[in-house]
């Protein structure tokens, strides 16, 4: 019994790194990823230059604005690993320490000397581990909301370019950007299945082969955007389509 778990856990593994290989193999990383991180980093600056200073004033925080800085945090220090870039993964992981410890002040002033310096670049199959296990996914998926309540408006973008009445227009460069960030958290989210996800056997392995599914489409995505003004409009609605029924099964399915 024991070494069939082991297989199981063996096997898991395993697929996760090969379907991250062959992501990571499909996407320009020097180029994707760069420009993801340069986006994030501009987020990142200036969300917490707002948090500290409401913080200074003793105003109200909103988690609805917290907890996205978290998550975009959690992004740059992937996107480091990615890129070969250490300082940012390094800086990316103190800046979720102090973002935890509340002390916005310092968060802010780490985030002003935040850089994206690309060097050889890496992998994703070993993602920073900053947070409880519990307090991961809800990082990870943070960043998804509305802007309008402090997120990154991943979910409703999606949904726009896809719906058939005045649908948003699908631009290469904000695409590739999103793809990348939706493959990151994916890849995140792979690690962390909610408590309705560890039910039994089959529904962990259910979630896991949504996550992966959902990381090889963003990457398909991230690729086919990457090509600007020649990117095929009509392969990347297609793509935006199964990525966003991909994460409604999983939420009709897993969402607590």
């Amino acid at each position: 019994m024991r070494l069939v778990a082991l297989w199981s856990v063996f096997s898991v593994a395993a697929a996760f790194l090969a379907a991250t290989a062959q992501a990571e193999n499909t996407v320009p990383a020097a180029d994707s990823y760069k420009k993801a991180a340069q986006a994030d980093v501009q987020f990142l600056q200036t969300r917490l230059g707002e948090l500290a200073q409401k913080q200074a004033a003793g105003e109200n925080l909103l988690q609805g604005h917290i907890k996205p800085a978290l998550g975009v945090a959690l992004l740059l220090a992937a996107y480091g690993d990615a890129l070969g870039d250490s300082t940012l993964k390094g800086e990316a992981l103190k800046i979720i320490e102090a973002i935890n410890a509340k002390k916005f002040q310092d968060a802010n002033a780490l985030a002003k000397n935040l850089t994206v310096k690309p060097g050889q670049p890496g992998k994703l199959d070993a993602l920073p581990k900053p947070l409880q296990p519990d307090a991961m996914l809800e990082a990870a998926m943070n960043p998804y909301r509305l802007s309008k309540v402090g997120g990154l408006n991943i979910e409703k973008d999606i949904r726009d370019m896809i719906k058939g009445n005045n649908p948003l227009k699908i631009e290469p460069t904000a695409v590739e950007v999103l793809a990348i960030r939706t493959a990151v958290l994916s890849a995140y989210a792979f690690h962390y299945p909610n408590p309705e996800a560890q039910k039994t056997p089959a529904d962990k392995k259910q979630w896991e082969k949504w996550s992966l599914e959902s990381m090889e489409l963003s990457h398909q995505l991230a690729a086919e955007a990457a090509k600007g003004s020649t990117a095929d409009e009509m392969k990347m609605k297609k793509l935006l389509t199964s990525i966003n029924n991909t994460c409604n099964q999983c939420h009709e399915k897993y969402r607590d």
